[in-house]
């Protein structure tokens, strides 16, 4: 398939993962690849913190040829309506790389390509915004500006296209940011090749009490056993007291897009505090420190993505 080609067919296909509870948690993953049978995912080492995620990569060319194909990164989609007014953790509102978003590729550090979209529903607004002058990222400051400078028949346009909002003398950005780090990778025939990708995952927090404790779907989507639960109730025992929750949502089955299972599959929780309880739907966890649990695997192909419950009372640091 010809490079061109195969970048259409991948920005056309990203759809990033975002978590039922947008205010809580920006989800993302791993790398994406259009499915390529000669590229196997060797293995994948996986740390998962709230402040930080990194994947080490060991990818295998299983043919006599050099291959090249499209990676990407898809960001989590931008929604301005919803972030610039919340308590939202987001590595760097004021940069386009808002997640900072890194990478090497055999220890040496790449610039991939970015690109990026602007979206009102369905309708891609990206050349008319270019064409005013306005950065397509909406929560950066300059975005602000530059709606705010926009002529009424220039604001007007716009807010019937969906893209600009206005409330009384105010307006500002509404369009959604679909954006995507890029890169073309040569595989080296019958050889392995190192990768590695870190960034900050965005993620806000909520409040958990008794009764959040007794919800079907809370306890489903981070698998809370019985022991996890007792935790919780201790830590969120006493009067007028609360637990500070946050979620950390990680893509998985990305990694379906890979030749065959992945051979060797870690992941590493880090909780940050001894006195943090989290909790999460894998199975196999072995507590290997005092605040890092540990799961391993062979031959592994993700059937569902994460979703971690990071948890801490209120008030403490």
């Amino acid at each position: 398939m010809r490079p061109v080609l195969l970048i259409g067919l991948l920005l056309a296909s990203i759809s990033p993962a975002i978590a039922n509870d947008s205010t809580a948690t920006l989800g993302t993953g791993g790398l994406v690849l259009i499915q390529a049978d000669a590229i196997a995912m060797e293995k994948e080492d996986l740390f998962i913190s709230a402040d930080r995620i990194k994947v080490d990569y060991v990818f295998r060319n299983q043919s006599d040829a050099e291959q090249t194909y499209l990676v990407a990164f898809p960001m989590p989609l931008i929604e301005p309506e919803l972030y610039l007014n919340s308590d939202m953790n987001i590595a760097n509102r004021k940069s386009d790389n808002f997640m900072d978003f890194n990478i090497t590729v055999a220890g040496k550090v790449i610039t991939p390509q970015l690109e990026m979209r602007a979206l009102s529903g369905v309708i891609d607004v990206t050349d008319k915004l270019v064409a005013l002058g306005i950065p397509l990222n909406p929560l950066r400051d300059e975005t602000q500006a530059a709606v705010a400078a926009l002529t009424p028949e220039q604001r007007k346009e716009l807010v019937q296209l969906g893209a600009v909002i206005e409330a009384g003398a105010e307006s500002g950005p509404r369009w959604t940011l679909k954006a995507s780090y890029y890169w073309l990778q040569s595989f080296p025939a019958n050889a392995a090749l190192d990768v590695s990708h870190s960034y900050v995952p965005a993620t806000g927090g909520w409040f958990l009490d008794a009764s959040s404790l007794e919800n079907a779907a809370t306890l489903a989507r981070f698998c809370i056993d019985d022991s996890t639960k007792k935790a919780l109730r201790k830590l969120i025992s006493g009067e007028h007291s609360l637990g500070l929750a946050s979620q950390t949502d990680y893509v998985l089955t990305t990694a379906a897009n890979w030749s065959g299972p992945i051979g060797d599959f870690r992941l590493v929780v880090d909780k940050g505090k001894p006195g943090t309880v989290v909790s999460f739907c894998m199975d196999g966890v072995k507590k290997i420190a005092p605040t890092q649990f540990e799961v391993r695997k062979t031959d592994f192909t993700p059937e569902r993505d994460l979703s971690i419950l990071f948890v801490r009372k209120a008030g403490s640091e």
